[in-house]
């Protein structure tokens, strides 16, 4: 199953409450909490990429892909089917 991402609100009792229209399957799931960003201050021309940015990043440090162990070595036959060093 792909994972299910959303925002919420956590109320003062700590429910988290799922937003409408979210389906979740049965059984036992597991949750990360993972605080909002705070809004980008909009008089900052590059300050919703800069927010996009690190939204990302920290993305990616959270499900890492996994890569060859030779990447380095021969990205170009990764990259573009070129044989291998």
């Amino acid at each position: 199953m792909d994972a299910i991402h959303f925002e919420t609100e956590a109320g003062s009792d700590n429910t988290i409450r799922v937003p409408e229209g979210i389906r979740l399957p049965s059984g036992r799931l597991e949750v990360t909490v993972v605080p909002c960003a705070k809004p980008a201050d909009m008089s900052d021309d590059l300050a919703a990429t800069r927010a996009w940015l690190l939204d990302v990043a920290a993305e990616a440090q959270r499900d890492p892909t996994p890569l060859p162990a030779d990447m380095a070595e021969n990205h170009d036959h990764y990259a573009h089917g070129k044989p291998r060093e």
